[in-house]
This record gives C-alpha cells, sequence and structure tokens, in this order.
C-alpha cells in the first residue's frame, strides 16, 4: 500500500519547483511520462534532418527505389535520430508519452466528471483534474449552498475557522505553490495552543516551533473562495476542458445505472465519473448503497448526541488572552459542560465556538453559578438550556434573552470580558440552529464494476465531527490521491475495439485503487479520534496508557520523555494514519489490521 506521507512529501517538493502557470507540469504519480516541454528540445535538435529526409522521399518518389528508400528512412534513419518517434522503436517512457499525448485526440476518451458537493475538497479536486495530463473534457460540479463569495447570503452562517495543518497545504501544494499562496493569504497563521482551566491558571499545550510551518486558521467561505477564483482563472485558459460551479443547486437524485443527477433544476449527464465530496449526509453515499449488491457497500452514521455546537464571528479577538493563540477556556461551573473554544482568524478578528450538551429537558441537566442581583439563581435555566435549545423545537418554544445570555456568557467565561461585539456575537449565537455533528464510517469508497465508476471523498467517506480537528485536511488527501490514482491507472492507448468498456474499466482501476489506499486512512482516523469507541481496556492497560498520555501532555517528546501528544502528530506530522495507529496500539482494545489483510478484505467487498 502506498505510504501517503512520502507520496505528499514527494508531491510537495515537486510543487515548490513548479513554473508560471502556463506551462504544463506532469503529475509525478504519470509513471514517469515526459512533459511536452522535453521533447520539443529533442525535436528541435533533429529539425534539419527531418527536413532534408522529407526533400529525399519527395525527390526519390520519381524513381522505381522510392518505397526501399522510404523504409530505409522512415524505420531505421528517423528513430535512430529521434526525429520522429513511433510507439515501436521508442523506449517505453516515450512509449507512454507518445500514448498520452494520442489520448488527448482521441474524444472518445475524454471524460465527462461530476463532482457533488463544492466544499475544499470538491474544489481541490476540480483543480487537480483541470491541472492532470487526464483527458478530461467537462467538470460539473454541483453545490446546494450560495457561492462563497456572496457576502449577503453568506451572513449567519455557522461556520468556524478551519485548521490547515501540513495534511492539507501539501494535499493543496500538489497543484503548485500558487494555489497554496492564493489560499494562505485569505487565512492566519497559528501554531499556539493554551487550556484555560481558571481565569489565571492555564497550560500551554502547544507552541511554534523553529523552521516549522504553523497552521493556517480560516473560514470554510474564504478557503472555498480562494479556490474558486483560482479554478475560474485557470479553467477560462484551458482549451482543453470545461469546469462549471452550479451553485444553489440540489441533487435530487443520483441515478448510477444510468449515470445521470436529478437536480431541482433538471437532469445531468450521463457522466463517465460521479465524485461524492458532499459532506456527512452525503447523497451519493446513499445512491451507492443504492444500486450496490446487497451486503457489499455498507456504512454506518451516527449523531455525537448528546455533544452539540454554535459558532459566532467576532471582529476582534478577547483581550483577556493571547492575541495569536487558540484557546480552549473551561467554565467557571465544571458541571455545566459548556465549553469555549476561541480561534483568532485574519485581520485580527476571531470565532468562538461554545460546544455543550443537548437533551429534550437540557435546563435540568447541570445547575447553574451564575445569579441575579437579588443573589437569587435563575431558576430552570442556565447557559446550557440558552444556548443549546432542541433543534426540534419552534422558534416560538425557545427561550431567547439576548441579555440574560450575555450576562451568563461573561459569568461562565470571564476571560471574554471587554471583548468588542458581544452584543452582536450573542445574537448570531441566539439566531442559529443547535448543530449536531455526525460521524462517518465506510467499508469501501468506490462503486462495484457493474454501475457507474464512483467514489467518495472527505466526510462522505469517513466523518469525525471535528473530534480529531483533521476533517478539511484528510477531505483535501483525498481528492489529491483519487486524481494520483486516475493519473496511474487511467491511460488511454489506440486501436482499441471497445472503448466504452475500456473507459469504464480503467475508471474502476482507478477508483479501486484509491479504496485500497484511503481506505485505511480513514479507518485509522476513526480510530484516533474516538479511541475504543466504548470498549475498555484491561485496569492495568489502562492505567499505563493514561499515564503515558500525561506524560506526553507534559514533556511532549522534550528531554527525551515521552511522545509528541497525539493532537501535535496529526497537525504538524505527515506520518499516515494507519502509522500513527499502529504505534499507538497500546491504547486500543483491537488490532489495527495490516496491509495485507486490508487488501483482502477490499478486494472481497465485491467479489461475487
Amino acid at each position: 500500500m502506498l505510504n501517503v506521507s512520502r507520496s505528499l512529501e514527494r508531491d510537495r517538493f515537486l510543487a515548490n519547483t513548479l513554473t508560471t502557470r502556463g506551462k504544463r507540469a506532469i503529475h509525478p504519480s504519470s509513471e514517469g511520462i515526459k512533459c511536452a516541454e522535453d521533447s520539443v528540445e529533442q525535436h528541435k535538435k533533429s529539425h534539419r534532418i527531418f527536413f532534408v529526409t522529407a526533400v529525399a522521399l519527395l525527390f526519390c518518389s520519381m524513381i522505381s527505389t522510392s518505397s526501399l528508400l522510404f523504409l530505409f528512412v522512415t524505420v531505421v534513419l528517423l528513430p535512430t535520430t529521434g526525429a520522429f518517434v513511433t510507439p515501436r522503436h521508442a523506449s517505453s517512457k516515450t512509449q507512454r508519452y507518445y500514448h498520452a499525448l494520442q489520448a488527448h485526440s482521441e474524444k472518445e476518451f475524454d471524460l465527462n466528471v461530476a463532482i457533488v458537493g463544492a466544499g475544499p475538497s470538491g474544489l481541490l479536486l476540480a483543480h487537480k483534474l483541470l491541472q492532470s495530463n487526464i483527458p478530461v473534457a467537462n467538470i460539473d460540479v454541483f453545490e446546494s449552498r450560495s457561492d462563497p463569495r456572496d457576502i449577503k447570503k453568506q451572513q449567519g452562517s455557522r461556520a468556524y475557522a478551519l485548521g490547515l495543518g501540513i495534511r492539507g497545504r501539501s494535499a493543496i501544494r500538489t497543484v503548485d505553490e500558487e494555489l497554496w499562496a492564493a489560499v494562505k493569504k485569505r487565512g492566519f497563521e497559528c501554531e499556539r495552543f493554551r487550556l484555560h482551566f481558571t481565569q489565571k491558571l492555564n497550560v500551554k499545550l502547544r507552541d511554534r516551533e523553529e523552521g516549522v510551518e504553523p497552521s493556517v486558521l480560516i473560514y470554510q467561505t474564504d478557503l472555498c473562495s480562494g479556490l474558486l477564483d483560482e479554478l475560474e482563472i485557470r479553467s477560462s485558459e484551458s482549451s482543453k476542458c470545461t469546469v462549471k460551479v452550479h451553485y444553489d443547486t440540489f441533487i435530487k437524485q443520483v441515478d448510477l445505472a444510468n449515470a445521470i443527477l436529478e437536480t431541482n433544476e433538471h437532469k445531468k449527464g450521463s457522466y463517465d465519473l460521479i465524485v461524492g465530496c458532499d459532506g456527512a449526509n452525503s447523497i451519493v453515499r446513499g445512491a451507492l448503497e443504492k444500486y450496490s449488491p446487497p451486503n457489499t457497500f455498507q456504512f454506518t452514521q451516527r449523531r455525537l448526541l448528546p455533544g452539540c455546537f454554535k459558532v459566532c464571528r467576532l471582529t476582534s479577538m478577547p483581550p483577556l488572552l493571547d492575541q495569536n493563540s487558540v484557546a480552549l477556556i473551561l467554565p467557571e461551573s465544571k458541571a455545566l459542560g459548556v465549553t469555549a473554544f476561541v480561534e483568532p482568524t485574519v485581520s485580527g478578528g476571531c470565532c468562538i465556538l461554545f460546544a455543550g450538551k443537548l437533551s429534550d429537558n437540557s435546563q435540568l441537566d447541570a445547575p447553574d453559578a451564575s445569579k441575579s442581583e437579588e443573589g437569587e439563581e435563575q431558576a430552570g435555566i442556565n447557559l446550557n438550556s440558552l444556548l443549546f435549545p432542541d433543534p426540534n423545537l419552534s422558534d416560538r418554544d425557545i427561550h431567547s434573552d439576548a441579555g440574560l445570555t450575555k450576562e451568563m456568557i461573561l459569568a461562565q467565561f470571564p476571560l471574554l470580558e471587554g471583548t468588542p461585539g458581544m452584543e452582536d456575537a450573542v445574537q448570531q449565537l441566539l439566531n442559529q440552529r443547535t448543530s449536531v455533528a455526525d460521524s462517518v464510517k465506510c467499508n469501501i469508497y468506490n462503486s462495484p464494476s457493474s454501475i457507474t465508476p464512483t467514489a467518495l471523498c472527505g466526510d462522505a467517506a469517513h466523518a469525525t465531527g471535528g473530534v480529531s480537528g483533521q476533517g478539511c485536511n484528510s477531505a483535501l488527501i483525498d481528492a489529491a490521491v483519487l486524481v494520483d490514482c486516475l493519473i496511474e491507472n487511467y491511460q488511454p492507448r489506440t486501436n482499441v475495439e471497445n472503448i466504452v468498456g475500456t473507459k469504464k474499466a480503467m475508471l474502476h482501476q482507478s477508483l479501486q485503487s484509491y479504496s485500497n489506499k484511503q481506505v485505511p486512512e480513514g479507518l485509522a482516523l476513526y480510530d484516533l479520534s474516538f479511541g475504543n469507541d466504548g470498549k475498555t481496556l484491561p485496569i492495568f492497560r489502562n492505567i499505563r496508557a493514561m499515564l503515558s498520555n500525561v506524560i506526553d501532555t507534559i514533556f511532549g517528546g522534550r528531554f527525551a520523555i515521552g511522545k509528541k501528544p497525539l493532537q501535535t502528530l496529526l497537525a504538524s506530522s505527515l506520518d499516515s494514519f494507519t502509522d500513527i495507529r499502529r504505534d499507538r496500539q497500546k491504547y486500543f482494545v483491537e488490532e489495527f489490521p495490516t496491509d495485507e489483510e486490508f487488501d483482502r478484505q477490499l478486494r472481497s467487498v465485491y467479489d461475487a
């Protein structure tokens, strides 16, 4: 199984060596195919020989020996001089380059691709397909939400700042450095992380390391806007591929038998390849389950209850907090169960994610320490019940007192005192529906060969509900690896009788390769996010694991004591999730499958 870490490190190095946008760079996974610029130089050196040869052929056509001379020149002379290279005489690398160029001229092999979901992974996938040497004629990207650059329609959105770590930025850099620069300028570089137990007691969990590129905190709308701006520019410069992003377009049905998508406006298709980048509630995943043979494709999805959250945006950081550090603040009343996660953002602003517990009668779940002026507790109401009412309640049944909510927030989180714009932030919170995250786990990420070639990326394939902080990063990796697999396996050849069957076979082979590489990564990240998921370690192993966690948190590998904490490893290293999971086996009840076991499992899913 390909090591994703090594692949991304390689791609990052190559991304840094790319020249300007106008020059085509063939992806490293294209099995050594040379780019056009390399062959042009060779052809220039042979122009003179080619010209002389052509004249000789014209002259000799008038004599009886022309046939012999033609055979000598075209079969013997030209291949050795490099003036005209045929597949018969070319090296294996040049043969593949020759066939790749021929594939672009064979319109029958051009792909019509549908991407459902214009989030980060969907837009990066479009970039990668556009940049690659894969013969793609058309890319349709469908998104139910509005254009992220439409500020009016984005007001009131609950999007929080994503942390683009080394994995996410390496995936973006596989397109080129220019694309990463367009994204980076919209975010805020930050590597510091503090845990605040009280107003005065806090612990630094992570700090910036010398020589290590920091993570970038960026709103999803800003990330998508950056990717979208560049995609429009680059697609307008492309003569080989048309890219269309359809916003405010709902996918009502995905017909994988006929490769057709039914939207709220009309039917679109047929498509050669359909990719679901449409989140935890993926409609593409639902279609994959429907059209796959019974007991083959399987997935589990669960709501991470009773956990819930809401998000607000502010134009300034709280003055009592480190202006350049992420902060996790615990409430004054620890039994309340509400926490505040503060992330600095670009232009000095921040977002605050309040996480709590949802229940039908949440106002009775925990005592509240805030008191009124008369010193009496606010009977029956606490911050948890104010912030997180049951999402199934109607607006008239929800208690929304802005003044009381602000008072309780500041009572529980005094470090937010003096923050400009708190009144507006409270109103943002009260206007939002309570959000509950989902987890998703699939046994395979691709379709069987009997239906339209289909793949799943990101939360549609594996979701952890933000627990690991790697949802966006892993989704971006999925998009990069998927195109790698297409480049490796979708290599059309000339003189093919059954073009439709050959196209479909190459696509299915590409998607199976994608599953082989990414399913183990997704399952490893799921384990690292949820631990034993309800199962219990034997008592002595449990004590040992707890002590190891404490040591890692305190020392973090410094002074050769302990190891880097899990969150640091996930955010700042390119070690594969599978390697990290196997290295931490002592924390888990069940053994993680070997590469060989995964290969057998994935091959057997669609076996007749």
